[in-house]
């Protein structure tokens, strides 16, 4: 039977076959008007159509999918389940079930691979099959076991932390990531919550998020109901003080507080308020120059200080709101932005915490907007940031000694408000040794020709669409910290064995040879597929047009 993947629905595919199709009508009507007295004039119509459907048919790229005679083969892993994988023979009752030592003697079209535990000389042999099957990957995770995890391998100080990731679970349960001072310690690790999830019975897909502390080489855990389960490492570059300005039209207790904090953490700031009409007071803490974030009411969105902070791609946080409605009307109007909220309650506030309240609204999804996950902070992007806050006054966990869990709020939010840095390297993490990772670099001046990693040097490819990015494709060959060699001492951690290496190795493996298609796939048949190749497509149509060519010369 003959497939093609060309999308009918799409409106563009659509446009272009009727473009085509009007292409073909001029066509054939040009070549009636000028040689309908030739006497050649079927042939001429015969060649130009043919080449026609020829290039019709190369766009749209058929191929062939025959379910008779093909053969599929089944390997699946040792440490999957007999339950799971009775299950899977079951609906694959034709596939023939082959062993992994026993690939090379078992030639089939189609091989599903289920799990993903295999050794290395299983990878080998199939590299070495003479007619390689189309493979077909389903991963097998066992209950309790955490897979597609990922999280920052390096960032700065601040920066908010996000691992995401999922697990299935036998029944309810709590997810926390914590900072641990032992981290290779029993199931009952001691240490620092840093946010925690609530996972129902089945599968479940979490995010758990918190600012980057310390600095330089960072331990965490994940622990499921006291048990640790996992370790993260991630390294914390040094922090990139900020300094801020607070614009404001009259001094309050809240704002003045935080700016006090915000100069006790290092950070520079200049407390700009009015005191009656054209008098303002200044005060200025760890000499504050030029402002990285301006903090305000809603009132000064449409200030001339405030407009060119975010042209120039500053951070701008609006706080101390009390009619959220028509001050985003306000905020949306003077800076392009599209904040909406509605209203949860009648109350006068609601509870974010046992000592920290918020406006009664919640904000409006929007896909490019970002939302604090733990406090109604949210944050849009246009030339800077616009971030707003509905959280009510702070200050009174100050002074109820509360000061760590003040520091946890506003360093949170800090992490959002932050501007852009000149400079930035990342890395996704985990990252394991023997299977290929990549470096982002952005915003870099000029970008490095080279990076060397440990004892290795990596060349960098700059991006086609960003000339101020690029990336650096690596193999690391040896688990522990890796030395990026950088003015900022920066590492890497490369893990050894872990259960989500031999999926990361898998993952790799299926992509380096051919597109992953599930066997949960509406396109999977378990049958094989054949194409016409690049070079009879390219003799075909030369073909043609050598006709096409030769014909008004016979």
């Amino acid at each position: 039977m003959i497939h093609t993947d060309f999308n009918w629905t799409g409106t563009l595919n659509l446009l272009l076959l009727l473009a085509a199709l009007a292409l073909l009508a001029l066509q054939c009507t040009l070549l009636f008007t000028r040689h309908r007295h030739s006497g050649r004039l079927g042939i001429r119509l015969f060649l130009n159509v043919l080449l026609w459907l020829s290039v019709a048919a190369w766009i749209l790229d058929p191929y062939f999918k025959s379910n008779a005679g093909s053969k599929t083969g089944l390997l699946i892993a040792e440490n999957v389940p007999s339950g799971v994988a009775g299950c899977i023979r079951d609906r694959l009752a034709k596939a023939e079930l082959i062993r992994a030592d026993d690939i090379a003697n078992k030639p089939v079209d189609s091989l599903v691979v289920v799990g993903q535990e295999f050794d290395e000389q299983v990878f080998a042999s199939i590299r070495q099959l003479k007619n390689a099957p189309a493979l077909h990957w389903k991963p097998y995770f066992a209950p309790g076991a955490l897979h597609d995890l990922h999280w920052k391998g390096i960032l700065r100080k601040g920066e908010m932390q996000r691992v995401e990731g999922s697990i299935q679970s036998r029944e309810k349960a709590t997810l926390r990531v914590r900072y641990a001072a032992d981290p290779e310690a029993g199931a009952q690790s001691s240490g620092q919550i840093l946010d925690s999830a609530v996972l129902n019975a089945g599968e479940n897909r979490f995010e758990l998020a918190f600012p980057a502390f310390g600095e330089g080489r960072t331990t965490t855990t994940l622990d499921l109901d006291g048990k640790t389960i996992d370790t993260l490492r991630f390294f914390t570059q040094p922090e990139h003080k900020l300094t801020i300005r607070f614009f404001l039209d009259n001094p309050d207790f809240e704002t003045r507080n935080l700016a006090t904090w915000l100069g006790k953490q290092g950070h520079s700031v200049l407390y700009d308020a009015s005191l009656s009409k054209n008098i303002r007071s200044k005060l200025n803490i760890n000499r504050a120059a030029e402002p990285d974030v301006i903090i305000t009411t809603a009132s000064n969105a449409g200030n001339a200080v405030v407009k060119k902070a975010v042209n120039v791609g500053k951070s701008v946080l609006f706080v101390q709101l009390s009619d959220p409605a028509a001050e985003f009307r306000e905020i949306n109007n003077a800076l392009g932005t599209s904040f909406q909220t509605v209203k949860t309650t009648n109350e006068e506030s609601v509870s974010v915490t046992a000592s920290l309240t918020a406006l009664p609204f919640r904000f409006e999804s929007r896909s490019f907007q970002t939302h604090a996950p733990h406090y109604p902070v949210a944050t849009e992007k246009t030339t800077g940031k616009v971030v707003v806050s509905l959280l009510n006054e702070t200050f009174p966990m100050q002074l109820s000694g509360d000061s760590i869990v003040y520091g946890k709020v506003w360093n949170e939010i800090l992490a959002y408000v932050r501007p852009a840095h000149a400079s930035v390297l990342a890395c996704d993490a985990p990252v394991f040794r023997n299977v290929p990772a990549t470096l982002h670099l952005n915003s870099f001046q000029p970008i490095p020709r080279f990076l060397i990693l440990g004892e290795d040097t990596v060349s960098t490819v700059t991006l086609a669409l960003n000339n101020l990015s690029a990336r650096a494709d690596f193999l690391p060959v040896q688990n522990g910290w890796l030395s990026l060699h950088d003015s900022l001492q920066t590492e890497l951690y490369v893990q050894d064995y872990s259960p989500l290496r031999y999926a990361a190795r898998m993952q790799h493996f299926i992509q380096s040879t051919q597109d992953i298609t599930p066997i949960t796939s509406p396109k999977y048949s378990g049958g094989p597929t054949r194409k016409l190749p690049g070079w009879a497509w390219f003799t075909w149509l030369m073909l043609c047009l050598a006709a096409l060519w030769i014909e008004p010369k016979l």
